[in-house]
């Protein structure tokens, strides 16, 4: 069941985001704790400016097993989902959830993100499109945009 996330769920969050990455970036272990601190920075953000943002959390007998924060909403930042819960539509849920929120408070009229290599095929499969060159980040860096009130 998809909640709006609150700050007593902080450390779980943090929590299902380093078992994600632990699990799927096929890099070095410090490397892991980098991307781990980077996402836990923009969970601590959202404890700053809950307000400017959007953040949902996915429970399963009450635990925590999915999350999606979008800062400003536009900067889609943290989406993960544990392990043992990948393709069961838990993120495609949660990413459909914020999108609702976000069409409508979306300064740039879209939400924009840059995927890792390992979630590039989920996010075209969600309608989102590339937006701009790849960089050579760890776990790569792939922009991506989904824009509100597309015309043909």
């Amino acid at each position: 069941m998809i909640q709006q996330a609150t700050f007593r769920d902080t450390s779980e969050v943090i929590a299902i985001t380093g078992l994600a990455i632990r699990a799927c970036v096929d890099e070095p272990a410090n490397v892991r704790d980098e991307i781990i601190a980077s996402c836990a920075d923009s969970i601590l953000w959202w404890r700053r400016y809950p307000d400017n943002s959007v953040h949902y959390v996915y429970r399963i007998d009450g635990n925590i097993v999915g999350t999606i924060l979008v800062k400003e909403f536009w900067n889609l930042s943290n989406l993960f989902v544990a392990p043992q819960f990948h393709r069961q539509g838990i993120a495609r849920q949660l990413v459909a959830k914020a999108l609702e929120v976000c069409e409508e408070r979306s300064p740039k009229q879209s939400v924009q993100l840059n995927a890792s290599k390992y979630a590039v095929n989920f996010y075209q499969k969600l309608g989102f499109i590339p937006n701009g060159e790849p960089r050579d980040l760890p776990g790569g860096c792939f922009p991506f945009i989904f824009k509100f009130n597309q015309t043909p």
